[in-house]
């Protein structure tokens, strides 16, 4: 079957018989080829090899072998393919313990193989996984992108149509107690087991048949090339400059952006915050443009003309040289919109479902069901359950046209009853309902307390058709899809890709993309991602959903886990942020001082973006930024920092320590010299004591620096030095005036600016410690 894959539109029908098939009517192995590779597969249906014709690489790990497909039976069991023949132009391949049969055509072209499930007989599967290769490079393995790649070669899994989902299988890294075993074992270490899937399901949404996967495997240089051409050759959502560049591959995605929330009376503001922190980019707060998320209707106590208002206010950044992005919801309607009130839409999604066990008359607050309702939020028994925004969100049903709240679920044992009933809740009409009603709970986003919409009917349509009007016609840049994840779980992937992609399409392109979540079919759109909760709301989801954190994380570790997720999804080839990062006042949250954003946390962040050359993005707005007094220091530091990434102007050994966690940094800013950044650590007091007066301190220049301010307002600091032992200026260098201690000593004016003192003759082990006696009580 040599030159198979050559031809265009090859059928191959796959057939999963009972048992193996008898030894006679085996076939040799199938060698399937385009230009550029050669895939076999064996009598077994083990994919054998796949090589690159240029260089004769090998890009299948080869070692342990796995069956090319498999199918899902009802009862959720995995039944693998064990068998392989050919009949005429037909491929049969039998699968352990099951009759199901499915037809695949494949597909060659230039730089790739797409395998295609055409038909399906037999029992019907719950899921086939028609692909699944093991890469031979995993160096780097992108979950999202269902990519292994290395410095060399790539190997990719790429669906290409949206019934297809992907999936990583198995995992690239090894454990030092695994490569042990093994070498003990005599087997010389372990083999990183990874599979490259692609799957469809029956439902919800589309069938099996048709569900579609490239196989791409090529030189790393060249697969974005290769990805382009198959998201062109099968009309997959892209988002490209005129000249064919993907967003993410552009100039656009490297800027970092503000996420606030403003008004008409405010875009002055916006534009002089921009220009004091360097910030090019400003995403609008769907709460500051939006007041019903699912009709969209315009916020005019923002923009008092509606529309017309925010046009101005876009055209306004425009002018000022700032791109202006819209932060919107697609997947989900707000309680109080008028596709709930006074009578809701039938179009969300059903989460649980059931009937009355008994009829109701329109005052009665106690509901009886037929069967159990354990499941539904408000049962003791689902009380582990994750409930965004607290389960009182989501304790309601809906019986006809009437939403009803409910208290709780009882009795204790039989779990059939909803008890302590509000009628008529989100201003419905509480009504009398027959026994047998129908009766259901739309799932229920906790943000922004609304209904997740069911995406197999007209309503996101409608949505997503308004949304595009107000977004093209008021000329907005830049988009963000906020709550990605609050779609129908049954098939979760494709939910989250396809609300985006039926609004992308109506949206004026291109744009930068983002959104909660990165899909793989979202991937050749997207222009970046890894957003994070800021510090203070991720703390706060967890505490609402009653899952409070065993011990509250720093803000630094916070900045960690969001290094990490930004380099997970560079592994998928998509630029990342560090964000949403929170500025913030001091304040009280959940019963505890919170401190505000101190500079030293800023700096860290900072500092990592500066490392891996990573945009951030500040989600605040003017209300925090009035109550904060560092305010201006952060924006001062911001626009330095921001400059100085943009310019590419810090060579990459100043930036690789800076990747490593835990390690500080401050900028020193010299006016006849380049800037510096010098390795410190923070000046710590006894447990218990936190002064306003904050400090760090390092090695410079063989004597020692230090970095001073306060968290709130101003005090004197006197250090046992001489004046003439120190520099003192600010953060641009600009020479401070120093006082003098009764005794002589140096005392510094520490302000909510940044004060710098150097000391060219003492050891910073020193210097440390005398701040510390100077700032630490017993």
């Amino acid at each position: 079957m040599a030159g198979v894959g050559r031809q265009r539109g090859w059928v191959i029908a796959v057939c999963w018989g009972a048992m193996a098939l008898p030894a006679a009517l085996l076939s040799a192995d199938v060698t399937l080829s385009t230009a550029g590779m050669t895939l076999r597969v064996s009598e077994r249906a083990e994919p054998l090899s796949l090589v690159l014709h240029a260089d004769r690489t090998e890009c299948l790990q080869t070692r342990r072998r796995h069956a090319l497909a498999e199918v899902q039976d009802r009862g959720g069991v995995w039944h693998p393919a064990n068998a392989l023949r050919r009949q005429g132009d037909e491929l049969e391949v039998g699968f352990k313990d099951s009759d199901t049969s499915v037809t695949l055509a494949v597909e060659a072209r230039e730089a790739w193989l797409t395998v295609r499930v055409v038909r399906v007989g037999g029992t019907r599967p719950k899921a086939v996984r028609f692909v699944s290769l093991s890469p031979a490079f995993t160096q780097t393995v992108g979950k999202r992108l269902n990519i292994g790649w290395d410095d060399d070669h790539a190997l990719c899994v790429m669906a290409v149509s949206p019934a297809t989902e992907t999936q990583v299988k198995g995992q690239a890294l090894v454990s030092l107690e695994a490569t042990v075993a093994a070498v003990r074992r005599g087997e010389g270490g372990v083999i990183p087991d990874v599979r490259l899937t692609a799957l469809a399901q029956d439902t919800p949404g589309p069938r099996i048949e048709g569900a579609a996967a490239a196989i791409i495997a090529c030189r790393a240089a060249a697969f974005k090339q290769v990805a382009r051409e198959v998201s062109h050759a099968y009309d997959l959502l892209t988002n490209e400059l005129p000249d064919g560049t993907p967003v993410k591959d552009s100039p656009l995605v490297r800027g970092s952006y503000f996420f606030l929330s403003a008004g008409l009376e405010d875009v002055d503001r916006v534009v002089a915050l921009c220009k004091a922190s360097g910030i090019r980019q400003v995403m609008l707060n769907s709460g500051a443009w939006c007041a019903s998320p699912g009709h969209y209707t315009i916020n005019t106590r923002m923009f008092p003309r509606g529309i017309e208002d925010l046009t101005f206010f876009v055209a306004r950044l425009k002018a000022a040289g700032i791109t202006a992005g819209m932060h919107a919801f697609g997947s989900k309607v707000s309680k109080r919109d008028a596709y709930v009130t006074p009578r809701p839409d039938t179009r969300f999604w059903r989460k649980f479902e059931g009937e009355l066990a008994v009829a109701i008359d329109a005052s009665q607050t106690a509901i009886k069901a037929r069967g159990s309702l354990a499941a539904w939020p408000g049962c003791p028994l689902s009380a582990k359950t994750y409930w965004e925004g607290g389960v009182d969100k989501h304790r309601e049903v809906v019986i006809g046209g009437e939403i009803i709240r409910y208290r709780e679920i009882g009795p204790e044992g039989a779990w059939d009853t909803f008890l302590g009933c509000e009628r008529g809740a989100w201003g419905t009409s509480a009504a009398a309902h027959p026994a047998g009603a129908p009766l259901w709970h739309y799932g229920v986003d906790g943000c922004i307390n609304g209904y997740i919409v069911d995406q197999e009917t007209t309503l996101p349509d409608e949505m997503h058709a308004r949304l595009a009007e107000i977004f093209n016609t008021c000329g907005f840049g830049m988009v963000y899809f906020d709550g990605g994840e609050d779609v129908d779980t049954r098939r979760f992937d494709y939910y989250v890709s396809k609300f985006q992609t039926g609004a992308m399409r109506r949206l004026n392109r291109p744009v930068v993309h983002m959104g909660t979540l990165m899909t793989h079919r979202l991937w050749h759109s997207f222009a970046r991602s890894s957003t994070v909760d800021t510090y203070l709301n991720t703390l706060s989801g967890a505490i609402q959903a009653g899952r409070p954190p065993a011990t509250w994380p720093t803000v630094k570790q916070h900045i960690d886990t969001s290094v990490a997720y930004m380099l997970s999804v560079r592994g998928d080839l998509m630029p990342g942020e560090l964000g949403w990062f929170g500025v913030w006042p001091r304040q009280q949250r959940h019963g505890r001082d919170v401190e505000g954003l101190q500079l030293d946390d800023l700096e860290y962040l900072l500092c990592r973006s500066l490392a891996f050359d990573c945009p951030v993005s500040l989600q605040t707005g003017f209300r925090d930024l009035d109550r904060h007094p560092l305010t201006p220091e952060i924006l001062r530091l911001f626009k330095a920092y921001e400059t100085l990434r943009l310019a590419g102007a810090v060579p990459e050994t100043v930036r690789a320590p800076m990747r490593e966690p835990g390690r500080e940094f401050i900028l020193l800013q010299r006016r006849e010299a380049p800037p510096v950044f010098v390795a410190v650590r923070p000046v710590a007091c006894g447990q218990g004591q936190r002064p306003d007066v904050r400090a760090m301190v390092g090695a410079y220049e063989g004597g020692a620096v230090a970095t001073f301010w306060h968290a709130v307002g101003r005090a004197s600091v006197t250090l046992a030095l001489l004046p003439t032992e120190a520099r003192v200026a600010d953060f641009d260098d600009q020479r401070v005036v120093m006082d003098k201690s009764p005794d002589g000593h140096l005392t510094l004016p520490v302000t909510t600016r940044r004060l710098t003192v150097i000391c060219p003759k003492v050891k910073p082990e020193m210097l440390a410690q005398k701040i510390k006696n100077s700032l630490c009580t017993s």
